[in-house]
């Protein structure tokens, strides 16, 4: 399936009525700094998604960290989420994204928390029939790519991989290095262009990603396809998806 992320601004309503029907289904965020969910009618959101056929994945909230070195603050993001998540399961959602981050990019405390809090999560999600994908950060807060992935992958849960933060954090080769190893962990993918140190959430094929060479490497993805470019402009989501179908043909 084939879904672009809307962006926090603006009417939700009007944004997925707005969202051209070429789309399989929509993404956006919930919570702190997103859209809070005492804001959201999931009664009128659920008809707007049933009038244009879409279907839904949520973006937890991230302005929070998911790994602190402080047991009783984890305790409290955990329970935080969880809420977020039967939210986003009363909307219609089967999967959720989430940022695998802490506080501080280099604190050894809160790097040790971190595998404890990912299986948390993972096992609230399980409880709540909702799948979560845990998001790479790299230089922003997270895990180095590499460490990221055997990670995952021991703790046996559900990758996002964000290809702008991959790019920015290892580059294209790297990138593909990555992927030719550690795809089978991916469940959900944001996709986004961007240059080299920045996230820039550019429409795909504007910037310095080479996307071509990253589906070569996907070993027959057919899961979520999420295209995170913040823009309203039609022309330019419908122009990225044409140009994401033709990768994936290819």
């Amino acid at each position: 399936m084939k879904g672009i992320s809307l962006g926090p601004e603006g009417d939700l309503i009007k944004h997925i009525e707005n969202t051209p029907k070429e789309f399989d289904f929509i993404e956006f965020g919930i919570g702190e700094h997103e859209r809070p969910v005492e804001e959201i009618q999931p009664e009128k959101v659920k008809e707007a998604l049933e009038e244009k056929e879409f279907e839904i994945t949520i973006h937890l909230p991230f302005k929070q960290p998911l790994a602190t070195s402080v047991p009783e603050i984890n305790q409290g993001l955990l329970e935080y989420q969880e809420r977020m998540i039967k939210f986003a399961k009363e909307l219609g959602a089967e999967k959720v994204v989430t940022h695998a981050d802490m506080r501080y990019d280099d604190a050894e405390d809160e790097i040790e928390r971190l595998p404890d809090q990912i299986e948390r999560l993972d096992e609230i999600g399980e409880k709540h029939g909702i799948e979560v994908c845990f998001e790479n950060l790299g230089q922003w807060r997270g895990l180095e790519l590499f460490e990221l992935g055997p990670l995952l992958e021991e703790l046996e849960v559900s990758m996002c991989l964000d290809t702008g933060h991959a790019f920015s954090e290892v580059g294209q080769e790297e990138t593909e290095e990555f992927l030719e190893e550690y795809s089978h962990l991916i469940s959900h993918l944001h996709l986004t262009d961007t240059r080299e140190g920045r996230d820039m959430h550019l429409p795909l094929g504007s910037s310095e990603i080479e996307f071509q060479p990253l589906i070569d490497r996907m070993n027959d993805f057919n899961s979520t396809w999420c295209m995170e470019i913040f823009t309203e402009d039609p022309d330019y989501q419908l122009l990225s998806l044409e140009k994401l179908e033709g990768w994936i043909e290819n």
